[in-house]
C-alpha cells in the first residue's frame, strides 16, 4: 500500500475513534446527571393531576383520571428517539406485566416529533406495548405533556385513578423506585 493510502486510512480512523469517544463522553455525561441537576417538570408527589381528554393512537378518548377509578395509573411522558426512555421501557413493560391484573395502568403520551406516527405505531408494536398511546405530533409542545409541565424525559407520573393525587413523579418514579411506590398503592387498592 502506498504511504499516502494509510495515512489516509488511518486519519479516517482516528476521526471515527473522535466521534465515538465524544459520543461516550456525552452519553456519560448525561447519565451521570443527578435528580437534583435535571430540569425538574411542574408536576410533584401529593399534588392534584391536571385532568385531560386525548386521543389514543387507536381511536380510544381518555378522561383521565376519571377512566381510571379503582386503578394506578403511570402517565408516561416519553419519545422514540429519547435513549434514556428507551432504557427504561424494559423496566416499564415488567412492571405492567407484573402488576396489571392487580390494577395498574399505563398511558404513555410520546413527545415524538410531527409525522412520525407511522415510526411510533411500528416502536409501539415492536416493543408490545399494550397499553394506550397518546400522540399528537407536537413534540415538546404536545397538549398533555404542556399541562403537566414536562421539561425531560422519561417523565413518569404515577397518579392514584381515584384521588387523582400524584404519587411519584420524575426520579422518583423510574427504575426500582416505582414499584417502592406502586406496590402499597395496589395494595391500598385490594383492601378497599
Amino acid at each position: 500500500m502506498k504511504a499516502a493510502t494509510i495515512m489516509r486510512h488511518l486519519k479516517l480512523l482516528f476521526i471515527s475513534a473522535a466521534i465515538a469517544l465524544f459520543g461516550t463522553i456525552i452519553t456519560k455525561a448525561e447519565d451521570n446527571q443527578t435528580a437534583a441537576t435535571k430540569p425538574r417538570c411542574a408536576i410533584t408527589a401529593g399534588q392534584k393531576a391536571p385532568e385531560f381528554q386525548a386521543r389514543t393512537v387507536a381511536g380510544q378518548m381518555i378522561n383521565f383520571p376519571d377512566d381510571y377509578k379503582g386503578k394506578v395509573v403511570l402517565l408516561d411522558f416519553w419519545a422514540t428517539w429519547c435513549g434514556s426512555c428507551r432504557r427504561e421501557l424494559p423496566n416499564v413493560t415488567a412492571t405492567y406485566q407484573k402488576y396489571h391484573t392487580n390494577g395498574f395502568e399505563i398511558v404513555s403520551v410520546s413527545l415524538d416529533m410531527p409525522r412520525q406516527g407511522p415510526a411510533l405505531l411500528q416502536f409501539i408494536k415492536e416493543q408490545g406495548m399494550t397499553w394506550p398511546q397518546i400522540y399528537d405530533g407536537g413534540y415538546w409542545k404536545a397538549a398533555v405533556a404542556a399541562k403537566y409541565g414536562v421539561c425531560s424525559i422519561p417523565c413518569p407520573v404515577l397518579v392514584d385513578g381515584d384521588t387523582g393525587i400524584v404519587l411519584a413523579a420524575g426520579a422518583d418514579a423510574i427504575g426500582h423506585r416505582l414499584t417502592k411506590v406502586l406496590e402499597p398503592a395496589l395494595a391500598a387498592k385490594i383492601k378497599k
